[in-house]
């Protein structure tokens, strides 16, 4: 799989977190519209979030889908590792670490590791993550997800699909 140094995601709404950690601060704009096939009716907007934890660094990036009550969680990291099943492009010296599916949507509201929920057997999932470097290291702006994951028994596949999510306030 290639890694791409500058990745760009497009996300349909805007969030931002103040500082490093799990501190979340929705912007406005409007969310994905879900897992549905593109024909009928639009299902509610997702919610979408993102946290960063240094020391090492993982990024966390999660979609809340109420209308499906499910949690979808992307975890990239560095150092890179390799995981069977992921093919995700992610910028240089990133990879994705797991997605995570649980049965309840509430579980994007937490922490990261405070799932409640059922978790889900991912079995693969594909497509890239982006951002672009902010001011400072903790700082991560533009952050852009496009990704597909199936699961074993959900009777379709996740898509995360969200731009212009940034983490720490000094992004342009």
């Amino acid at each position: 799989m290639h890694r791409a140094a500058p990745l760009s995601l497009a996300l349909s709404f805007g969030l931002a977190l103040v500082a490093c950690g799990n501190v979340v601060v929705p912007a406005p704009g409007s969310g994905d519209t879900g897992g549905g096939d593109g024909q009928g009716e639009t299902p509610p907007a997702a919610e979408y979030s993102v946290q960063y934890y240094p020391g090492p660094d993982h990024l966390l990036v999660r979609k809340a889908d109420r209308e499906l009550d499910r949690c979808v969680q992307l975890n990239a990291s560095t150092p890179p590792l390799v995981q069977t099943g992921l093919d995700i492009e992610a910028p240089e010296g990133w990879s994705a670490a797991y997605v995570l599916i649980t049965d309840r949507a509430a579980d994007c509201e937490g922490p990261a590791g405070t799932s409640k929920g059922r978790k889900v057997s991912v079995t693969g999932a594909t497509g890239t993550l982006s951002w672009e470097a902010g001011p400072s290291d903790y700082v991560l702006c533009n952050i852009s997800v496009d990704v597909t994951a199936t699961a074993r028994g959900e009777p379709e596949a996740h898509h995360l699909f969200a731009t212009g999510l940034s983490i720490g306030g000094d992004c342009p």
